[in-house]
């Protein structure tokens, strides 16, 4: 069986001799002094299964590639490191690079008269205007070699929080919600950081922005109706004909969002689009066996456009049962978040066999993540920023739910281990680490996304752990973007939640007491009208709650924001007053 996923519709894509991503792959075209062609394609991608069915059937392009071309193919949900730096713009990407992995030329879906129309131009230059191209190649290495890491002495303020929301306000879409025009994607991190300004602020315009585009998401197209979950994106603008592939990194973000706007929003509707999306993931996407996911279900417009009856009769479209790790655990963590929501223990429960499971069958010597499991598989490519980024997240979500010390200790060290191998001279985080450099892979990239996630994080273990370091190195990863935040526009959303948590974070319920016993302060604290507040759980014995002279008699909790506490509050009812106790003194300092 090929290790390559085609088009499932017939195809002869598999007749072109496809190399792995290796240092055996580059080497062949260095010896043979041939350019290499890159395919970057993903199983759930329709544009690449028809690149599949037509430029790559095509038996001229097949030919002309396997004599005069080292063909490389690369799953993209398998190497988000290499889809980093060589995505032309979308799924698939098609590009043509020199044997040691500069990019000659790239584009995405080529149909086959441009298939051989490009083959033909880029073996011209290659062999008659070789100087020019190594030339060229040249100055981009010198260009990447000129810009040294280095510290900023730029400050965190309200200004980042000002501009990403008015990029938000700007791209909101008042006829049909969302952002922009087609296609029109549902952008989780936007919602989230929206939804967080919101809670914050309780600005209507920014209540109007969330109810319009969550609800119109759950009532259009985006959603299946019939089988529940969302497809990946929209190409209308009003939300009516989705992309139908159905992905676990969306779902993730879906999930916590409509848990949220139940909680905070109270829209029954969407309560119901919440539990019918679980509903798909558990039976579609999860293994009860492991707790992972399976990464994306195959789009088929067919398929989807029929009645549930109809549907009966046909297969269903194929699912991808790699798991990814950065989304299995993502998915963990929602299912905590939204097992609070609903009352829902069991939902719960499988969000924390989702997270044991990572710990247990997951990670390398060195406490890192691996990528992905394939299908009867052994863990795969280490040291991706991306599954140490969701992962920790998950780990704090869960453990703000349930209060379990595994969770906080599992986190504590992951969050150390990040910062010993990811680190940069200018404070940043390397998108990965690498046993193998090859092309753009000898560069490191510093992504914003998981940047400010892991930033987002430390914050919150500072505040757990009362721990300044923690606190200090999260916020010389958010100084270090300062200069080019802007430049990501709504995209730059997670960066301004985690900017946000900075400036105004710092508040926690401390809970002393077993997890058990102690679930009723979490749940009180959940609805407590601070939305940066984290709930810290620690044990009696815990040498935290010693160091700290917290009252021996259990359980009980205090308010506190940084190191300033309340007094003792033994019955989760009074919670609530304490809150608005400690806030009041504080806003008479």
């Amino acid at each position: 069986m090929s290790e390559f996923h085609f088009s499932p519709r017939p195809n002869r894509a598999g007749e072109i001799a496809w190399r792995a991503w290796s240092r055996e792959a580059f080497d062949e075209a260095r010896a043979a002094d041939k350019p290499v062609l890159l395919s970057l394609s993903a199983v759930w991608c329709h544009w690449c299964h028809v690149m599949d069915e037509t430029s790559y059937s095509d038996p001229g392009v097949i030919d002309k590639i396997n004599a005069a071309f080292i063909p490389v193919r690369v799953d993209a949900d398998q190497r988000p490191d290499i889809n980093a730096r060589y995505n032309a713009g979308g799924w698939p990407t098609t590009a043509f690079l020199a044997p040691d992995g500069e990019i000659l030329t790239a584009q995405t879906y080529v149909p086959p008269d441009g298939m051989r129309s490009v083959i033909e131009i880029v073996l011209d230059a290659y062999g008659n205007r070789r100087d020019e191209i190594t030339a060229a190649i040249a100055q981009r290495r010198e260009r990447r070699a000129s810009a040294p890491l280095e510290r900023t002495n730029a400050q965190i303020d309200e200004s980042i929080l000002r501009t990403a929301r008015a990029s938000v306000e700007d791209a909101f879409d008042e006829d049909y919600g969302g952002f922009g025009s087609e296609p029109k994607f549902p952008h989780i991190d936007v919602l989230e950081f929206t939804a967080l300004e919101y809670e914050r602020t309780h600005d209507a315009r920014l209540e109007r922005i969330l109810s319009a585009t969550l609800s119109a998401m759950a009532r259009g197209g985006m959603y299946d109706h019939i089988e529940g979950g969302f497809f990946r994106y929209s190409t209308t603008r009003d939300w009516s004909v989705p992309h139908f592939e159905k992905m676990a990194e969306d779902h993730a973000g879906f999930i916590r969002l409509y848990a949220w706007a139940w909680r905070v929003l109270g829209l029954s509707s969407l309560r119901e689009t919440l539990v019918s999306t679980i509903a798909y993931v558990r039976t579609t996407l999860r293994d009860p066996r492991t707790g992972l996911f399976a990464g994306s279900q195959d789009a088929d417009e067919t398929y989807y456009s029929l009645p549930l009856e109809q549907r009966r009769t046909m297969a269903a479209p194929y699912i991808d049962r790699t798991s990814y790790t950065n989304w299995s655990a993502a998915l963990g963590g929602a299912f905590t978040v939204a097992g609070a929501a609903l009352d829902d223990d069991a939902l719960v429960a499988e969000g924390l066999q989702t997270l044991d499971t990572i710990a247990g069958s997951l990670l390398d010597e060195d406490g890192l993540c691996y990528h992905f499991l394939p299908p009867g598989g052994r863990p795969t490519l280490r040291g991706q920023l991306t599954d140490q980024a969701s992962y920790l997240r998950a780990l704090l979500d869960a453990y703000d739910v349930c209060g379990e010390p595994r969770l906080l200790a599992r986190a504590k060290t992951l969050a150390q281990t990040i910062l010993l191998v990811f680190s940069q001279a200018d404070d940043t985080l390397a998108d990965h680490v690498t046993d193998e450099p090859l092309g753009l892979l000898v560069s490191a990239a510093a992504p914003l996304p998981e940047n400010a996630t892991v930033a987002n994080a430390l914050l919150r273990l500072g505040v757990i752990l009362q721990d300044d370091s923690s606190t200090d190195r999260a916020l010389r990863i958010l100084r270090a973007f300062v200069p080019r935040y802007a430049g990501y526009r709504t995209f730059a959303a997670p960066y301004a939640s985690a900017v946000a948590r900075a400036l105004y974070g710092g508040s926690s319920v401390t809970i002393v007491g077993a997890p058990q016993a102690t679930s009723a302060f979490r749940e009180v604290a959940r609805r407590l009208p601070d939305p940066l507040l984290v709930a810290a759980t620690f044990a009696p014995d815990d040498p935290l709650v010693r160091e700290r002279g917290l009252a021996a008699q259990t359980p009980v909790a205090y308010l506190c924001h940084g190191r300033l506490c309340g007094a003792p509050v033994h019955d989760a009812a009074n919670l609530r007053d304490a809150f608005d106790m400690l806030h009041a003194a504080q806003s008479g300092r």
